[in-house]
């Protein structure tokens, strides 16, 4: 399974204002055997309470800066957060902030802290930041920014023009994010902020 979703495709389904949640793959009010990504946009004036989710998750964010908990995040920032393990809030600076989370399977929990906190008592659990790197002369190759012994694991792939991106082994499916540039995939060119789902054992 390839799902590819372009910032064209995506803006046909943000609903207006300045905060809202555009959904990527999937529709959360339908179960399906599939990934669940969207994108969450938050204003300058709406915190996300701290909180965590039955999914593991990695959020990257992509527009604006702010915190989450106690760690400051900006455009390529990472959080990597086992299902279970809570993390918050997320304060935006003045500016606002955008962020892609991206799960997995379907999993549309969401579970407060404290209020909910007893649910994860007894889970071990643990979360991860790192930060892809922007600039511009960053040399091509595939860099590895998180990874642990159980597979999860986040990396950054620079390419020159009309070269393969090199395959990275992973389990159960990956996300693929354009962060610079374009490509094309399944056919189809997929610019800037182009969000992608590979199953496990597809060909890109």
């Amino acid at each position: 399974m390839i799902l590819c979703v372009t910032p064209e495709d995506r803006e046909k389904r943000r609903e207006p204002g300045p905060s809202n949640k555009v959904e990527l793959f999937g529709d959360r009010a339908v179960p399906w055997d599939g990934p669940c990504g969207h994108l969450v946009t938050q204003g300058p004036d709406v915190a996300n309470p701290a909180h965590f989710h039955e999914a593991d998750q990695f959020q990257i964010f992509v527009a604006g800066s702010g915190r989450m908990g106690n760690h400051r995040v900006k455009v390529g920032t990472i959080h990597y957060a086992d299902g279970y393990r809570g993390y918050g809030p997320i304060v935006p600076d003045q500016g606002g902030c955008s962020y892609l989370s991206l799960r997995p399977t379907y999993d549309t929990s969401r579970h407060l802290i404290p209020q909910e906190a007893e649910l994860a008592r007894g889970r071990k659990g643990s979360q991860r930041m790192a930060e892809f790197d922007l600039s511009a002369d960053v040399p091509q190759g595939v860099a590895t920014l998180l990874y642990r012994n159980d597979g999860v694991g986040a990396y950054q792939q620079n390419v020159g023009a009309n070269q393969p991106l090199p395959m990275v082994e992973t389990k159960g499916g990956s996300y693929w994010l354009v962060l610079r540039g374009s490509i094309t995939c399944d056919g189809r060119d997929c610019p800037t902020e182009t969000c992608i789902w590979v199953g496990e054992g597809g060909d890109r």
